[in-house]
């Protein structure tokens, strides 16, 4: 397992859990993004990685991104 931050641009992923702050979970929870889903990194920008979830595209700020660990989707 790896944090979000550390994968590679590009890769297939499924997240694993997320210990982030209430107010990152509730944003998160609000994007539909939770533990066992797959999601693509499709770039980083400033730090911020962009994650392709179906049709959406959202940003994760450098510092969530550190707290949601990651496996490779297979």
């Amino acid at each position: 397992m790896q944090s979000l931050n550390d994968v590679t641009i590009g890769g297939t992923y499924t997240i694993q859990w997320m210990m982030c702050d209430p107010h990152t979970m509730a944003a998160m929870n609000n994007h539909e993004l939770k533990e066992g889903m797959t999601v693509r990194v499709v770039g980083q920008f400033y730090g911020n990685v962009i994650l392709g979830v179906g049709d959406k595209r959202l940003a994760i700020g450098k510092e969530a991104a550190k707290d949601i660990k990651v496996s490779s989707f297979t």
